[in-house]
């Protein structure tokens, strides 16, 4: 964090003392520029892009781990750093020691869940590597091929991060990789997903990243909370609680950490004590999806999974309560069977859970259900508020 944040962020109007100084240093779903407590997986990846180095071209790789144990971080600012170590063809400039027939090497990285399509992937990477912005509207994939094939030939070449892949909305780690093998051989394609990939073509590497150790997971907990929590606010037994509790799961771990400093704030709290930790923690379900997965969503899905979180208990009391509801949103115009079919969904991708609501039932066919979120309100309400 620069000096300048560092001051600002002490700053006092009043003699109040206020528990949260910036909330949005817990996010769960932002990533630093220097990933704490991965240094043997970051010297893994670096091992399989070492011929970069040399100005050659690396395997493509397949990063996997569960969520949470951060991959997405990892990678980002590796590709950050070594966009800026390794000349591309724009950065170039040609002398009499370096020909140009020597490849330079540029890095992208694309997210899947944003660029779930052959066009969106195509697209999201010629971006990616072009200095101007490339438009998204009066352009076919046969154009994309044919404008990153001529970006990416003999004498400048691109390692490729595709994020996220293998998940209910998105593609297969295999599927990425070919796409981008039929546009260019000069592509290397590092893909990030939670699961091995079984049958993967032959060539491909593997990196596995194990879930955080307890005391990593307390140093991530604490380097966050002292760029956004008080000092001496947070204890040590708070913070050794949600570590333990989250079992090697930053994402979990940080979302009820925001959680808890969401309700400190609104309550006008002096410190994060076990109450409001315990709350935070309640609020995060068992086995829930990322945060990250809520916030890619489409524009009109995101919509309906808003106003389904603000309604109450009553309204949540069934699928068709909570269709009524929604429907009778002024910020929501769809239509109530539109509106069904979209919670359907959103229960199909893993974003809602669907709860039975009796053991038992009287008559024939499956006991009814209500829906609720699989992931922490708390949290998604406080980033739902903040411009994103």
């Amino acid at each position: 964090m620069r000096l300048e944040d560092r001051i600002t962020r002490r700053r006092r109007r009043g003699r109040t003392r206020r528990v949260v100084r910036d909330l949005s240093a817990l996010d769960p779903t932002a990533h630093p520029d220097e990933p704490t407590g991965r240094g043997p997986t970051l010297e893994r990846i670096l091992d399989v892009l070492d011929p970069v180095f040399d100005g050659s071209l690396p395997p493509h790789a397949h990063i996997y781990g569960p969520k949470g144990v951060g991959k997405s971080a990892v990678v980002t600012a590796l590709f950050d750093q070594l966009a800026r170590a390794i000349p591309s063809q724009q950065s170039v400039i040609y002398t009499t020691t370096r020909t140009a027939g020597t490849p330079a090497t540029s890095f992208a990285y694309v997210d899947a869940r944003t660029a779930s399509t052959e066009f969106a992937l195509l697209h999201a990477t010629l971006d990616a590597l072009s200095e101007e912005r490339v438009p998204s509207q009066g352009v076919g994939i046969e154009s994309l091929r044919n404008r990153l094939s001529d970006r990416v030939s003999h004498d400048e070449r691109a390692v490729v991060a595709v994020d996220h892949v293998g998940e209910p909305e998105t593609y297969s780690a295999q599927t990425a990789i070919d796409l981008l093998d039929d546009v260019s051989p000069h592509f290397s394609v590092l893909t990030i997903g939670r699961e091995p990939v079984d049958g993967i073509g032959g060539g491909v590497e593997t990196v596995e990243v194990p879930a955080y150790e307890r005391h990593n997971l307390v140093d991530i907990l604490v380097e966050r909370a002292s760029d956004g929590i008080a000092r001496n606010a947070l204890t040590h037994e708070a913070t050794s609680e949600v570590a333990a509790w989250a079992d090697g799961d930053a994402h979990d771990a940080l979302s009820a950490l925001y959680g808890a400093a969401r309700l400190a704030a609104a309550d006008g709290a002096e410190t994060l004590d076990t109450g409001l930790v315990t709350a935070g923690i309640d609020a995060v379900p068992d086995d829930g999806c990322s945060l990250g997965r809520v916030f890619a969503l489409p524009e009109s899905r995101r919509r309906v999974l808003q106003t389904f979180v603000a309604l109450d208990d009553a309204e949540k009391s069934s699928v068709t309560a909570a269709t009524e509801g929604i429907a009778a949103a002024p910020s929501v115009s769809l239509s109530a069977t539109t509106i069904r079919r979209v919670l359907y969904e959103l229960a199909d991708l893993g974003l809602v859970r669907r709860v039975p609501v009796a053991k038992s039932t009287d008559g024939p066919g499956r006991p009814a259900t209500r829906p609720i979120p699989n992931f922490s309100t708390l949290a998604f309400r406080g980033l739902n508020d903040t411009d994103r």
